[in-house]
């Protein structure tokens, strides 16, 4: 009979449990901060790309909200240099939180890896300095509209030989002339091209940026 009248009073509190963990969980994957501060792991950010975050302020619409564009969370300047914080799907949904900054004159100033959520030892590689060096210096008119399959003979993976043999390459790739092909990390092409993504999107938002300040 205690059973009884026990169970009903045990099922609501697990139900209740659950709900709660799952709003919190919602809450931590959709929340975008629009107090316009910059946070101390932004502030470490943009210091890794520019050596100093002081002068750096958080841009914001005339109502005040943080400005954003399609992809971006934040946008973040000192009045000639730009930081970009994007949070871009890899391995895994929303596995990489990136800062990627861009000079005056419309080019990758550099990136810095703010928190990461791929697989370790293998998408967490793409924080390496020699993969994210490549990125560099490219511009919006040197990154593919539409990526391709590397050819055989294509600019090889970033990583040791022996493994560069047994990797089925496959990277976005600019047919001809000027444009960036990426050397994606060993066994980590989803990562890889999750920054990409990352730096095509940050080159897109300085566009429209400047285009608006026109």
């Amino acid at each position: 009979m205690f059973k009884d009248k026990i169970k009903p009073s045990l099922v609501l509190t697990l139900i209740c449990m659950i709900a709660c963990g799952l709003l919190v969980a919602a809450y931590e994957a959709t929340y975008t901060d629009n107090t316009g501060v910059i946070t101390e792991e932004l502030k470490t950010g943009i210091a890794e790309v520019y050596g100093s975050a002081e002068g750096f302020e958080m841009l914001k619409n005339d109502d005040g909200t943080v400005l954003t564009f399609e992809g971006v969370t934040s946008v973040l300047s000192d009045g000639s240099n730009t930081a970009f914080e994007i949070t871009a799907d890899g391995y895994s949904k929303g596995g990489l939180h990136l800062l990627v900054g861009i000079d005056g004159y419309g080019s990758v100033s550099g990136i810095s890896v703010i928190s990461i959520g791929e697989t370790p030892g293998l998408g967490t590689k793409v924080q390496d300095k020699g993969f994210l060096s490549q990125f560099n210096g490219i511009t919006a008119g040197m990154t593919a509209e539409n990526g391709s399959a590397l050819p055989s003979d294509a600019k090889a993976v970033w990583g040791i030989s022996g493994e560069i043999k047994s990797l089925q390459m496959n990277a976005e790739l600019q047919s001809g002339g000027e444009g960036f092909t990426l050397d994606a990390v060993t066994g980590a092409t989803f990562s890889s091209k999750g920054v990409y993504s990352a730096v095509k999107t940050a080159l897109a938002a300085y566009g429209e940026l400047k285009g608006s300040e026109q």
